[in-house]
């Protein structure tokens, strides 16, 4: 089987030693394990992606999109000059944090604007407004939606996601502010919205899907996906749970062409592996994943 043979398997978040593509932030918090008392009353969920980081791609592909980069004129100017560090969105969607040349005509991203005459509610945004990019959490949100429903359990894809607590200023091609709030969003055992508010769907349950490492370094594709299920009468976390693995593939230039065909489907890919493993490791009533 092709994901077994080139993925490696589902590891769950520990603070050990491991390799350098997987240093790249510190300790999660502890895993919770839902009661099964709680988990039996368990009937409808609401499943709401969370806003992730854009995609770091080491080494960056600035020679691909600007081939004159290697240029001896240009190599004796501070690269200041003529390349800026930014989030831009490639032409398959997918926001990247990385150079890009003054010269480029690739669009920069607008990260995270609703517009005024979209419905927001505290913490929460339109899925609608970032319709214009491809969001993998929404993308596992949705894988988790297809894995919960059966006899037990209807589950329910969210109309909002959660918003990352972030200054304006902060969401830039820093990635050390992404990891921050991410950290700082699974961390919290009291959840920051209130799901009972008006125009949200009733349910029994939230999950949370979520994503930290997100990262293509040379032809390794790295990912890992946070969990957390959410009482919404008294906001508090009754599960959290997190697992990652990596894949070998072709390199980032192979994987971003053609408007990222086949990385978009390597990360659904790995994605729906990790969310049948973090449902799994919640005791949740998951569909077996087809080969």
């Amino acid at each position: 089987m092709f994901y077994l043979q080139r993925i490696l398997p589902p590891m769950k978040s520990y603070c050990v030693l491991l390799p350098p593509l997987f240093i790249l932030s510190g300790c999660l918090a502890t895993p919770i394990k839902p009661s099964p008392h709680r988990m039996d009353e368990i009937r409808t969920m609401l499943v709401v992606p969370v806003e992730p980081p854009p995609l770091e791609v080491t080494p960056d592909p600035i020679e691909s999109r600007f081939p004159v980069y290697n240029q001896f004129q240009y190599q004796s100017l501070p690269s200041s000059v003529y390349l800026e560090k930014t989030v831009y969105k490639n032409p398959g969607g997918v926001l990247i944090a990385g150079l890009l040349s003054k010269e480029d005509m690739m669009p920069i991203a607008n990260i995270r604007q609703t517009p005024a005459s979209m419905e927001k509610i505290a913490g929460l945004e339109p899925t609608a407004s970032l319709s214009e990019n491809w969001t993998p959490t929404f993308t596992l949100a949705q894988e988790a939606v297809s894995q919960l429903n059966g006899d037990r359990i209807k589950a329910i894809l969210s109309k909002h996601y959660y918003h990352l607590p972030m200054a304006s200023g902060d969401r830039n091609a820093n990635l050390d502010n992404w990891r921050s709030a991410i950290e700082q969003w699974y961390d919290l055992n009291i959840s920051s919205v209130d799901y009972r508010r008006h125009g949200l769907e009733q349910v029994d349950a939230v999950l949370e899907v979520g994503i930290q490492t997100y990262r293509i370094f040379n032809a390794q594709t790295s990912l890992q996906v946070l969990i957390k299920l959410i009482d919404p009468n008294t906001r508090r976390v009754i599960g959290r749970i997190s697992a990652k693995t990596l894949s070998v593939e072709d390199s980032p230039e192979s994987l971003l062409n053609n408007e990222a065909e086949r990385f978009k489907w390597l990360v659904a890919d790995m994605g729906a592996h990790l969310v049948s493993q973090g449902l799994s490791d919640l005791e949740l009533p998951v569909k077996r994943l087809t080969p």
